[in-house]
């Protein structure tokens, strides 16, 4: 990827990240607000939690995509982590604990990421050395690879 195109990635990754922290914080304030028993929140609460967020999710979705999510698609890269968040803070708000909360949104990310990154990894397969580049290629992307497949590829009892 030429540089141009990966800052246009990048920038594109921070604003939409800081779009979609926005309007997690949002949904934050009144979960917390419910969660805790607080009385609601002011118009200022809402917009100190949404510039926050913003922050936090402009800075963090590209580091966690370009790190994390490289082959996943960059509209699931950004919506299923947060809608792990917002899972997160229902599950916390269905139980009522407000300390729940603050660790299940993060989990929600964590798990969803997680997800993402699991379904979309690189296939890994052996295939004979005999047979034509072009074929163990197309091979490879068809069939899946077990652990014990893998483990005989890195002792150096197959060949990738």
């Amino acid at each position: 990827m030429d540089a141009p195109r990966t800052v246009r990635v990048t920038l594109l990754l921070a604003s939409l990240g800081a779009v979609c922290g926005a309007l997690a914080a949002i949904a934050i304030t009144a979960f917390g607000k419910l969660i805790t028993g607080a009385p609601p929140a002011t118009v200022s609460n809402y917009l100190w939690n949404v510039g926050a967020f913003a922050i936090i999710a402009a800075i963090g979705s590209p580091f966690l995509t370009w790190s994390a999510l490289r082959r996943v698609p960059l509209w699931r890269a950004i919506t299923e982590p947060a809608l792990g968040a917002l899972a997160g803070g229902a599950v916390a708000l269905a139980f009522g604990m407000p300390i729940a909360f603050l660790l299940l949104m993060p989990v929600g990310i964590g798990v969803a990421a997680w997800r993402l990154q699991h379904v979309f990894r690189e296939r890994i397969a052996l295939m004979p050395p005999s047979l034509p580049a072009a074929e163990r290629d197309a091979r490879a992307l068809r069939e899946p690879v077990s652990a014990d497949t893998r483990q005989r590829a890195v002792d150096g009892r197959g060949a990738v």
